[in-house]
């Protein structure tokens, strides 16, 4: 362990954990032990709750002086500390411990194996990465609200008939398959009828354009070995978009065995740009999720990067 890698001797990490996360106490545990063996402070550990779902633990801990901050569940809760962290500096470990754990499968930090998820959020390389940050006008029973403050997004956000295939994906098949519950209702979705709407990159003049789904990436891989992006690097200072106007089964195929091949997806089947901003506007209200958790019917989304936002703890 080099010096630049260990903790601040007599500075306690915190935590925040999801409880209700599989593995939750098994990781804690290990935590607690990992700090004892490496003659460190006991962690401060603060638990997540229904009604503070993170990013208020997060904040407490940056405000009490934290340098370094592990975060122990899905994706939901770590964009949730990443909200508090981002900015700050301040170090953040990952105990990958949801069912998707998109992010930490785009940093290879995803293990079953809790002493070596610990000893790689405590004591892994220093990595700075990109955050993604999107605001929405949310739709609720017709009316547009206000447009929301931004939040973080690690992996990507979309827009459209991907959002509403997470949607239509129950907590049960989710809790029972994982990834492939995605996979089993998207293939529900795949036929439907594109979406109108406009779209502006990095602040160009609105271009209209008709697609199944807009894709706005930080990191370019979901699991499965599928290559959405394969160009997208989470420190690259840039968000990947993808467009895609496709209608037909064959369409379809072509592209799912270009992504488990690692081929790259043919530029005449998908448009692909890279964006430092993208503001799309929906014709009608259109699902948006970000990570994979459907924020709801939104009129308009903006997204933008910040660059080198966050210092993530690797396995590197």
């Amino acid at each position: 362990m080099s010096p630049e890698q260990a903790p601040d001797a007599g500075v306690p990490v915190w935590a925040v954990l999801n409880p209700v996360a599989k593995r939750s106490a098994l990781a804690r545990h290990s935590l607690e032990r990992a700090c004892a063996d490496a003659g460190l402070p006991a962690p401060r550990v603060l638990e997540t709750t229904a009604a503070e779902t993170g990013w208020a633990q997060a904040r407490e801990a940056v405000a009490q002086g934290a340098r370094h901050v592990v975060v122990g569940g899905g994706d939901g809760t770590v964009r949730e500390v990443v909200r508090a962290v981002a900015g700050t500096g301040v170090h953040l470990g990952i105990l990958p411990l949801g069912t998707a754990n998109l992010f930490a499968f785009n940093l290879g930090l995803r293990t079953r194996d809790p002493r070596l998820m610990v000893d790689r959020a405590l004591f892994g390389s220093p990595a700075p990465t990109d955050v993604g940050w999107a605001s929405w006008r949310p739709v609720v029973e017709g009316a547009v609200g206000a447009p929301t403050p931004d939040q973080p997004f690690l992996v990507m956000a979309g827009m459209g008939h991907d959002a509403a295939t997470v949607l239509a994906t129950s907590p049960g098949a989710k809790s029972r398959l994982g990834w492939a519950s995605y996979l089993a209702s998207g293939a529900r979705h795949l036929l439907r009828k594109p979406l109108s709407m406009r779209l502006s990159v990095d602040n160009a003049p609105g271009r209209r354009l008709e697609t199944w789904t807009v894709l706005v990436a930080n990191s370019g891989a979901i699991p499965f070995g599928i290559e959405v992006f394969p160009d997208a690097r989470l420190d690259d200072g840039h968000l990947d978009c993808l467009e895609v106007p496709l209608r037909t089964p064959a369409q379809w195929a072509s592209i799912a065995w270009a992504g488990l091949t690692h081929h790259r997806w043919e530029a005449a089947a998908l448009r692909y740009s890279r964006a430092r901003t993208v503001w799309a506007v929906p014709d009608e209200p259109t699902p948006l999720h970000l990570d994979g958790d459907v924020v709801g019917e939104v009129a308009d989304v903006r997204i933008r990067i910040q660059a080198g936002g966050l210092v993530v703890r690797t396995g590197n």
